[in-house]
């Protein structure tokens, strides 16, 4: 096929792509390799639980490509997939932003959030086997209690999303942990937030309240618990917060 033919096929609608695959008989597109867009994408989101990115913060495509030492094109792709994922807003005249965080905002996800965890406390439940079902959750807690000892919030959330990811994943119910993924990267931003402010040891103590609970088959404790732990960020601020991080932002 001419390079003019595919010119305007594409023009008309066809995507490049898939016109090639059907032109050398293959089915599919091959996939290519986007390792350094999830690279780009994970260090945007840790730079967010630092509090280098503050939520409505303008995201630089061409600053953040410097920072991270790589061309601008997967950092363009980094921005599109976490549009996807709702942490980053693009609006007309204002580029790409962090998402903003209100504590409306803040209350329904974590109701969203509560609701998928508890289910999977009852799902999880009922799969087969003993005690040792729950060894990875007990494991992804230690990882945990090891990064609330460490300076680097983005560590802390790191490891509180794969703690939450371990529980929907217990549950055996696949689209509830597609579910919850799908929320984890706004969720790493208001944990940013919040773990900057709090004391990790009070969420590092609830994650083994809670593996204990699972353990003995105790339904009702471990849901009170998972309760009490989501019910810590219901009480926070975040636009006091916010607010606060900003001004010390301008001071230095």
């Amino acid at each position: 096929m001419s390079v003019a033919v595919r010119d305007h096929r594409a023009r008309a609608g066809a995507p490049v792509g898939v016109i090639s695959s059907v032109a050398d008989g293959r089915r599919l597109v091959p996939v290519q390799p986007r390792t350094m867009v999830e690279q780009a994408a994970e260090a945007i989101v840790a730079g967010a639980a630092r509090g280098i990115f503050l939520p409505d913060d303008r995201l630089v495509e061409a600053e953040i490509a410097r920072d991270l030492g790589i061309s601008r094109v997967p950092v363009r792709e980094a921005l599109r997939l976490l549009e996807s994922q709702g942490i980053v807003v693009s609006t007309p005249y204002k580029g790409m932003r962090l998402m903003q965080v209100t504590n409306r905002g803040v209350a329904a996800l974590m109701r969203v959030r509560l609701t998928l965890e508890t289910l999977a406390i009852k799902e999880a439940l009922v799969q087969p086997g003993g005690p040792e079902r729950f060894d990875r959750l007990r494991l992804a807690a230690d990882t945990f209690a090891e990064a609330a000892r460490a300076s680097d919030p983005a560590l802390r959330v790191r490891a509180e999303e794969e703690f939450h990811a371990e529980l929907c994943r217990a549950s055996g119910n696949a689209p509830l942990l597609a579910l919850w993924q799908s929320l984890a990267r706004q969720l790493a931003v208001v944990w940013g937030l919040a773990m900057q402010l709090n004391d990790c040891a009070p969420e590092s103590a609830d994650h083994y309240t809670l593996i204990d609970a699972l353990e003995r088959g105790d339904e009702p404790q471990a849901t009170a618990t998972l309760e009490a732990h989501v019910d810590m960020h219901a009480k926070l601020d975040f636009e006091a917060l916010v607010a606060e991080r900003r001004r010390t932002q301008v001071d230095h």
